[in-house]
């Protein structure tokens, strides 16, 4: 992948390391080089502040008291999977380091290392990240216009049913019921079963969706991608 000037890329290093001299010297050398980055001596710590799609890359020696770096890596992904992992690893835990690649990291440096890779490895996980993060924003807004077209195609349909036949109370009712689960199973689709989320678009109480998801026999984890 090719050289990307980090002043381009708003993804910032989260590096952890219970070694303060290997933390202060490697966040030193990625602040002179342009890289916003955070430094945390316990991976728990590190842990706490991760959230799902932050853009961000993280720098993790795998020989660490609390927690090691594979159960960390561990931890991350499942978080979120596709933040970047770079490991750091000391002579003679090279097949760890192996091992931790099959686990989804996305590189490994053998201490000594040189700033410059580690500072290319870092570029390169940022771009990964950014790029990918893009491309689901991207793929997010595909699918809410797919929606808004949906519930507008299926609006259509129970105006054209309610204008066509207001004598048959029985056949409109169970239009509209179906009008209705079709529209909330299609938001929770939308928001991987998030109901905080399914209740902002909506904008109806709680207690109102819990009824009509109870009346519809629908159970919102069955909506998680």
């Amino acid at each position: 992948m090719g050289s990307i000037g980090s002043d381009e890329i708003d993804c910032p290093v989260l590096f952890v390391d219970d070694d303060r001299a290997m933390v202060n010297s490697t966040v030193q050398w990625l602040k002179l080089s342009g890289i916003q980055v955070r430094a945390f001596s316990e991976p728990l710590a590190l842990l706490r502040t991760i959230k799902p799609d932050m853009p961000i890359v993280v720098i993790s020696d795998i020989r660490m008291p609390e927690m090691d770096g594979i159960e960390l890596l561990a931890q991350i992904k499942n978080k979120d999977e596709g933040i970047p992992v770079i490991l750091i690893t000391g002579h003679g835990d090279v097949p760890l380091a192996v091992e931790a690649m099959k686990a989804g990291a996305f590189e490994f440096l053998t201490k000594p290392f040189s700033p410059d890779q580690l500072l290319d490895y870092v570029k390169q996980a940022q771009a990964s990240r950014v790029t990918q993060l893009g491309a689901k924003q991207e793929n997010n807004q595909i699918n809410v216009k797919s929606l808004v077209e949906n519930v507008k195609e299926k609006r259509a349909e129970l105006e054209a049913s309610i204008h066509g036949d207001l004598h048959n109370d029985d056949d409109l009712s169970t239009r509209i019921a179906l009008y209705e689960k079709t529209i909330i199973e299609d938001v929770l689709y939308q928001h991987n079963g998030n109901i905080g989320a399914v209740l902002a678009q909506l904008s109806i109480p709680r207690r109102t969706l819990n009824e009509k998801m109870k009346k519809h026999n629908i159970v919102s984890k069955d909506y998680k991608k």
